[in-house]
């Protein structure tokens, strides 16, 4: 049924008649006496259109989300790094910068995730001698050695306790830096309008919070680290910071 389904409402007539559709059903929302509750039902309409977006940007690079190609943050973190120098990547995902920060800046790489079919993606696509990958929750891992740079590339905002995770971090991997990236919560006014409608407002129905540069700063200064570089853009706050420990 959903084959069927799928394949007439591809068809370029069908196409049309569904654009009309939602166009006048939009204009409708609009014209509601009570605007809030026509933006509420518009919001709706966007996060889930913007959802269908999201998949569809992994498609079109090959199964590698076009964003590693258009916000080209992966240049931040190999210029952060030298060769030949030990890399855990925590939350390695689909193994995109891993493999990047072992191919380009020819670091020995070690990616964790607890995602089986994203490790076996990152195995399949990027195989490589200096990259390593491990099926492992960071909340519990015991590397067994240390490591030069600890990356964490979108990865604190999904943490309930990311003090806790730094601490442990810093001292079972004792690196001499964290590259760190995390989403921005006011990246337009939109967000705004979200939280005076008592809208969902973050980004991504899985983070447990969202930053600004004060917040930042404030969870590494209670983990024991010190920020020494913050750039913000594309809505994300890159940074570097160093264990206090051992600065």
């Amino acid at each position: 049924m959903r084959r069927v389904r799928d394949a007439i409402f591809a068809t370029a007539p069908a196409e049309r008649v569904v654009d009309a559709l939602v166009r006048i059903w939009a204009g409708a929302v609009a014209r509601r006496r009570d605007p809030a509750d026509g933006i509420r039902s518009l919001l709706s309409l966007h996060d889930e259109l913007f959802r269908r977006i999201d998949v569809l940007a992994v498609d079109l690079d090959g199964g590698v989300h076009a964003k590693h190609r258009i916000m080209q943050y992966h240049d931040f973190f190999v210029a952060r790094v030298a060769e030949g120098e030990s890399v855990l990547d925590v939350g390695s995902g689909k193994g995109e910068l891993a493999a990047d920060l072992a191919d380009r800046a020819r670091a020995q790489v070690t990616g964790i995730d607890v995602n089986r079919e994203a490790l076996t993606f990152a195995r399949e696509r990027f195989p490589s001698t200096r990259l390593e990958l491990i099926e492992a929750n960071a909340l519990t891992w015991e590397p067994g050695r240390t490591f030069d740079v600890v990356v964490l590339s979108n990865v604190l905002e999904h943490i309930v306790d990311r003090v806790a995770l730094l601490r442990r971090l810093d001292e079972v991997a004792q690196p001499t830096r964290f590259l760190i990236r995390v989403p921005v919560l006011e990246r337009d006014w939109s967000v705004g309008l979200r939280r005076d409608l008592g809208a969902f407002h973050f980004s991504d129905p899985t983070h447990e919070t969202e930053y600004d540069r004060d917040q930042l700063v404030d969870e590494l200064a209670a983990a024991g680290l010190v920020p020494t570089e913050i750039q913000q853009r594309w809505g994300e706050l890159w940074a570097v910071a160093e264990s206090r420990a051992r600065g």
